[in-house]
């Protein structure tokens, strides 16, 4: 692992006006639903377009809206909006690029867009040194490794911070699927997990005692 890529979330507060999908007019609406869904295929064309790299990811996790019925156009949206990448600079770009959007909704739907931030973490290296031992240890062992930057957030992003940081991941199976119920590693690749740790760690030990003799 080589580190942790740059997270940013917003939570968006999206008010248009709730009325009655019969009788009003589709020109007269302003339908916090569809500002929604506008915002959020955008950021599947921001992906499309590559401009952000390609490792950039854009998620619209929760959109809720209110009344929340079948025959009421949505008058209030509250919505969730995760980016990450791992380019700092190009993390910038998308995080300007959206909070642009949501004003140009804003125009285009009649509605009020207001957001908040909830998160924000910027690319995390780990150390080169810890990873060169990981991959010293793991071909040790006759593993197959790869170098990768994690997705996700990890305590150890925050460790890197203090101290000298690494991760070990192990494979999972079905496509290795994660923050998911069918997440799932063997006991088998659990072990090469722990045995590639231990190695490193003890490692670590027997520098260190050549140090203070």
């Amino acid at each position: 692992m080589t580190g942790v890529q740059a997270i940013s979330w917003h939570e968006l507060t999206i008010v248009g006006k709730s009325a009655h999908a019969g009788t009003t007019p589709m020109d007269l609406r302003a339908d916090a639903g569809v500002a929604a869904a506008r915002i959020n295929l955008r950021l599947r064309e921001m992906i499309a377009s590559g401009r952000y790299g390609p490792g950039m990811r854009a998620t619209m996790g929760a959109i809720v809206p209110t009344p929340g019925l079948v025959n009421i156009v949505p008058g209030r949206v509250v919505a969730t909006v995760d980016l990450r990448n791992p380019d700092d600079a190009l993390m910038r770009a998308a995080e300007a690029d959206v909070i642009a959007y949501y004003d140009e909704v804003a125009r285009l739907e009649g509605v009020q867009v207001s957001w908040r931030q909830t998160a924000r973490t910027p690319c995390v290296p780990f150390d080169a040194g810890l990873q060169d031992r990981i991959a010293a240890a793991a071909e040790g062992r006759g593993l197959s490794l790869a170098r990768i930057v994690s997705g996700a957030g990890h305590d150890a992003q925050e460790m890197a911070r203090i101290t000298r940081a690494a991760m070990v991941f192990v494979p999972g199976e079905h496509d290795g699927i994660s923050h998911n119920p069918r997440e799932l590693s063997t006991p088998a690749q659990c072990a090469h997990g722990v045995g590639v740790l231990f190695d490193v760690a003890r490692r670590l030990c027997d520098e260190k005692d050549e140090v203070t003799r």
